[in-house]
């Protein structure tokens, strides 16, 4: 066994440890991608409630994938995230042996398969991990194209491009520039097989893209989820999305290894640094050109909702990983261990990698699930996100308890604010929120819509961090019968303060629907708000 398999089996071994330790954390939006999978599977179509087509799914391939996991192993949850954890290694190392760059794998390990961010994901249990794993493809394929012609991996890469597209449509503006860039290289060095070799890359990847594109128009009447108009980007914090995302690039460890470089190899004999800069530049102007688009796109969105843990930046860690060290490596002769601090500073840095890594383990695990100043949920450590997601489920548990006590034969209502672990449970019931799930661009949906409260049989509060009770019941409290509540502690503030989440039972409901479909025109006037 060479030194380099030895290397990849022991970081395998400590990934998966890693993800062990943190499996008990899952993300309250992936259940919603589990109650759409699981629907389908039964046989309902790929929706949230029952006859409503309304598409709530950030990615469409991550609902498909799981549900064939469903289909088979009649179990979402689990099976998701191991999966999830074998693409993503398993396409991480691929990529760093296709590019061949064995002198930084052990470095390249402690920033991508030992982060405390991409294992936090992987056991999230949503597509960022997919998407990593798609894009790290394709950008190893992409390396691979400039050195030799190959019609496999021409439509590997296409296919990648495609499937990436369909775990995030944003995912695009990183690798359509890069799509030009690998097209334009096999235009000019492959002549004799140029138009073949541009359908190649292009057919597979475009045909999986639109196949979607044109059955959600069909099935959904809009090619986007709800979340593009739910949740859209805000311009006007663009100033926190910089400081965010530079925080990203402290906390990975790639700006402060591009620090100690600048510092290594200015001005140090048989260094090449402005040299080798410029021909990591050309090697890769395609993908920087890419993420420069994405920086800027991401100056709006970098802090959304559930975003928290840096998951919109962690996709395109390996790559930046990559690149950074491919760049250190080539500066000098001797490769990343030259430079006026040489052997000794190398060691250096691992120590530090080591260090850091496991003090922000143990920082996500008892402080914070966002470390740093700047994104959501500063204040909010994994186990006490763990108590969160286990009050959300213990309200399904007494939902389902009471319901079955009325003996009402139809299925409940209820409005969460919420729409994961909570309705996942409540496989039965029709769920109505704040306008993810209920989002209708001809009827007005918010927080205090009282269509959809005054219909609900079931009304969740949370308190403070949503006002008070009454803003969010639209009436007194007392007018409803209260069936559970309960309180936690250290609910993303710094202070402490108490939350309270109560669950309300509203024995008179009101007749009221939202339309079908996304583009329906209003069924039912929204009622005036009871005194």
């Amino acid at each position: 066994m060479s030194k380099t398999t030895k290397i990849i089996l022991a970081f395998a071994v400590l990934n998966t440890g890693l993800f062990s330790w943190f499996s008990s954390f899952i993300a309250e939006d992936a259940y919603i991608v589990y109650r759409y999978s699981e629907n389908l599977v039964a046989g309902n179509g790929l929706v949230f409630n029952h006859g409503e087509y309304v598409s709530a799914l950030t990615s469409p391939l991550h609902s498909l994938i799981v549900s064939i996991l469903y289909f088979f192993s009649g179990e979402s949850v689990w099976t998701n995230r191991i999966i999830a954890l074998i693409i993503h290694f398993g396409s991480t190392a691929y990529a760093y042996q296709l590019l061949k760059q064995q002198r930084t794998l052990v470095l390249y390990g402690l920033i991508v398969w030992t982060s405390p961010y991409a294992i936090l994901w992987t056991a999230g249990g949503l597509e960022t991990m997919y998407l990593s794993s798609f894009l790290t493809v394709s950008f190893a394929i992409a390396c691979n194209c400039r050195r030799e012609f190959s019609r496999s991996k021409q439509v590997i890469f296409s296919v990648c491009l495609g499937l990436a597209f369909l775990t995030r449509f944003d995912s695009c503006l990183v690798t359509l520039p890069l799509w030009f860039h690998v097209a334009g290289h096999q235009w000019k060095y492959y002549s004799s097989d140029r138009f073949r070799s541009i359908l190649r890359l292009l057919l597979p990847g475009l045909l999986i893209a639109l196949a979607w594109l044109s059955t959600a128009y069909i099935y959904y009447h809009d090619i986007f989820p709800t979340s593009v108009y739910h949740k859209p980007a805000r311009w006007d914090h663009q100033r926190t999305n910089v400081l965010y995302m530079i925080q990203f690039g402290i906390l990975t460890g790639l700006l402060p290894l591009l620090v100690w470089t600048l510092i290594s190899h200015i001005k140090h004999d048989g260094s090449r640094l402005s040299a080798t800069m410029a021909t990591t530049i050309k090697n890769h102007w395609g993908l920087l050109t890419g993420g420069l688009i994405f920086f800027c796109y991401a100056t709006g969105t970098a802090t959304a909702h559930m975003m928290f843990s840096y998951r919109m930046l962690l996709p395109y860690l390996p790559i930046l990983t990559i690149i950074v060290l491919e760049w250190m490596d080539n500066i000098h002769t001797d490769g990343i261990r030259a430079g006026r601090f040489g052997t000794r500073g190398w060691s250096l840095v691992i120590a530090l990698a080591i260090t850091t890594q496991s003090l922000q383990f143990y920082y996500i695990d008892q402080i914070s699930v966002n470390p740093g100043r700047y994104g959501e949920y500063t204040n909010l450590s994994r186990q006490t996100y763990i108590e969160f997601m286990s009050i959300l489920e213990e309200q399904a548990e007494v939902i389902n308890s009471h319901w079955e006590q009325e003996g009402i034969n139809r299925r409940p209502q209820v409005h969460v604010y919420a729409a994961g672990i909570l309705p996942y449970q409540l496989n039965r019931s029709k769920v109505v929120d704040w306008g993810l799930l209920s989002y209708r661009k001809n009827v007005k949906v918010n927080a205090i819509q009282r269509g959809l409260l005054y219909s609900s049989d079931y009304i969740i509060t949370l308190t403070p961090r949503h006002f008070t009770k009454k803003h969010q019941l639209q009436r007194k409290p007392d007018s409803l019968e209260l069936i559970h509540e309960k309180r936690l502690a250290g609910f993303d503030h710094a202070d402490d303060q108490l939350e309270i989440f109560s669950v309300f039972f509203n024995p008179s409901t009101i007749q009221y629907r939202l339309p079908d479909f996304v583009d329906g025109p209003e069924l039912t006037p929204i009622p005036e708000k009871i005194q």
